[in-house]
């Protein structure tokens, strides 16, 4: 392979066929605080030609425009998914620069790091992230040029106004794509060890760290999920293929939306580009109009949709809401065609028996909210719940599948096959990659639990070796972060001449070869007794409750039990004080002591379901009326716990409520 390849795009087999798709705003609604969105009723599509055509233009109008720019400079890249991050991404390839990415939803402090330590020449960003750059703009060291992306909003006057102040020079990025058709400046190929991409992780603690990543990695890890016989294949047939769809609104600027963007790419398939605030027709950013709007994901209508667990642990709790209100007989109905369905997928099966019509009538209403079409689903992250698997593969007649992989390794590590029903696992290892479990003797996790009876499998922490490993994370040779340093020479090793990552994961090898997630080295709390609580774990099992929107389990060791924070599913909580006798808002009512009582009885009974130790159950609890969400920075962009923030965030509470 050659670095070029990265960017190459199958223009002499696809050049016709759709490409990457756009649906625009029509008209920007202020709304009590906060913008609403009228959106063009269908997509404007692009060719695989003319996508092509453009990052060509635009990576000759970006050399043109800036001519300091050389080969292995790095461009960052700070914007929400959209269609023109991608072909600044591809134009930057295309003229051997370094796509440096930084999460939307970082902040100013976070970004104005990234910046600076990457020492990026230009950046790229839309209207919305422009105001954030401005605000950073004089203390922004090596950035001498913006670029700005034509979202469908004005950029911001005051905004443009400071970055120039600042010395910062601002293109418009159509205008570089076509000054960049009349140049005479052609492609610079870069080697396939170069680095492709510097991609800036949210991370739960410290400041966001720079992976460095190849041209070759990417490239394998593509080549490995193409390859016959892989995950994303079923009988010969691959579900991701020319002229199938993809939905794109996950983060760009995290591995796992890049590489399956570039995948589709690479092979001819079509990209839509949503939002999640536009996905469906109730999400936040949606104008409510009569009809309603659809969302992007029903006109899009994906062949494979990918998504964070999350995502479907809110899905299951909607839908669930919605079956519930259904009249007896129907009601009735739908629940033992989710029976049915949930039997079937036991025995290898997809969706309800087709004698449940009027299940299935029903499951098909639901099935458009994505549009009809996907055949396969795939959640990455985070764990996801055996009970949410076997739901949307029943409701939406499509496979379900785990994958697992970090930023350090390209995202797609391992897979589980789409032949592979079993729940809880994230399937064998891609061919890009090889697994060794290290044993973790702190952590009672070792090879030899395959030889004990009650355990039957070896189990250690995760290290993950292969092509798709990174190169490691960026060091600014100026001013060297000790703990970078440390983290380049803790966390990859080699042994027997192969070179790992070492995850922090902790996972098991079921005798079929499927790799199973138990835990994770960081969550994991010696209590006052010595007993081990694995903190993801148990928060897994309380999601299961249906008061549960998004819990955090917190432990302390000198203490003998641990407690539990919990954002609940408020129309659940709602009804439950109702019963209780219970009334106000949902701040009152997370406060009420009935109801917080009624809560943990619920959740004590699931712990206790999901064969949780006695000390791993948690003995109080706190209800959180506020969601944790990216935006007040209590989630990662990806959504995993900052538990030290959210610690930090409602210390009055713990330190009340953990005596």
């Amino acid at each position: 392979v050659t670095g070029v390849q990265t960017c190459a795009l199958p223009i002499s087999t696809h050049g016709p066929l759709q490409c990457a798709g756009v649906r625009k705003i029509l008209e920007v609604v202020p709304e009590g605080g906060f913008e609403k969105l009228r959106m063009a009723p269908n997509y404007e599509w692009m060719t695989y030609s003319e996508y092509f055509k453009t990052a060509d233009s635009l990576g000759a109008g970006l050399a043109e425009a800036i001519p300091g720019l050389k080969a292995n400079d790095t461009v960052v890249i700070y914007a929400d998914t959209q269609r023109d991050w991608m072909l600044a991404a591809y134009a930057c390839w295309r003229q051997g620069y370094v796509v440096g990415t930084i999460y939307a939803t970082l902040g100013a402090e976070g970004a104005e790091y990234g910046i600076n330590q990457s020492g990026c020449k230009a950046v790229v960003a839309d209207s919305k992230l422009l105001k954030i750059l401005a605000v950073s703009a004089p203390k922004l060291k090596t950035v001498k040029d913006v670029i700005s992306i034509a979202d469908g909003r004005e950029p911001p006057a005051e905004a443009l106004a400071a970055l120039e102040a600042a010395g910062i020079k601002i293109h418009k990025l159509d205008d570089l794509v076509a000054a960049g058709s009349k140049s005479a400046i052609t492609p610079t190929a870069a080697a396939p060890e170069e680095t492709a991409v510097l991609m800036y992780t949210s991370g739960t603690t410290g400041n966001p760290k720079g992976v460095l990543i190849s041209h070759k990695s990417l490239l394998c890890v593509m080549g490995a999920t193409l390859a016959p016989g892989s995950a994303l294949s079923l009988d010969g047939k691959s579900y991701l293929k020319a002229g199938g769809t993809y939905c794109a609104y996950l983060p760009l600027a995290h591995i796992m939306e890049l590489s399956v963007e570039l995948t589709s790419f690479a092979v001819g398939a079509k990209v839509g580009y949503g939002s999640v605030g536009t996905l469906t027709p109730t999400s936040p950013k949606m104008l409510q109009t009569n009809p309603p709007q659809l969302g992007d994901v029903a006109i899009v209508a994906p062949s494979i949709f990918v998504a964070a667990p999350a995502v479907l642990d809110k899905v299951l709790v909607g839908i669930k809401a919605k079956f519930a209100a259904l009249p007896g007989i129907l009601q009735w109905r739908v629940n033992a065609a989710i029976a049915n369905g949930k039997c079937d997928y036991d025995s290898g099966g997809v969706g309800a028996y087709w004698t449940y019509l009027v299940g299935n009538f029903i499951f098909k209403k639901v099935q458009k909210l994505l549009g009809g079409n996907v055949e396969l689903m795939v959640t990455g992250s985070a764990p996801l719940g055996a009970e949410v698997q076997k739901f949307v593969q029943t409701v939406f007649k499509c496979r379900v599948r785990q994958g697992y992989g970090l930023t350090e390794t390209c995202a797609a590590t391992c897979i589980a096959l789409a032949s592979d029903n079993t729940t809880a696992m994230v399937g064998p290892p891609q061919m890009s990659a090889c697994i060794k479990l290290r044993d973790w003797e702190e952590g009672g996790y070792m090879n030899a639990d395959k030889d004990n009876k009650e355990i039957g499998m070896p189990r250690g922490e995760i290290l993950i070796g292969g092509p798709g490993v990174c190169d490691g994370y960026l060091v600014d040779p100026t001013a060297p972060d000790p703990d970078v340093v440390a983290k380049n020479r803790d966390e990859f090793v080699t042994i027997d001449g192969q070179r790992y990552f070492c995850t922090g994961d902790v996972g098991q090898y079921t005798p079929e070869g499927n790799l199973m997630i138990i835990d994770r080295k960081k969550d994991l709390v010696k209590l006052q007794q010595g007993e081990y609580v694995a903190l993801s774990k148990v928060e897994n099992v309380l999601k299961t409750s249906q008061y549960t929107a998004l819990p955090m389990v917190y432990a302390l060791s000198s203490m003998s039990y641990c407690i539990a924070l919990i954002c609940p599913n408020e129309g659940p909580l709602m009804k439950l004080a109702a019963s209780l006798g219970v009334s106000g808002d949902l701040g009152a009512v997370c406060e009420d002591a009935k109801v917080v009582a009624a809560v943990l009885k619920d959740i004590t009974a699931e712990c206790k379901k999901g064969k949780l130790a006695k000390f791993e159950i948690p003995t109080k609890v706190i209800l959180v009326a506020e969601l944790w969400t990216p935006e007040n920075e209590l989630l990662t962009a990806v959504r995993k716990l900052k538990r030290r923030e959210i610690v930090a965030c409602h210390k009055a509470q713990i330190d009340k409520c953990y005596v």
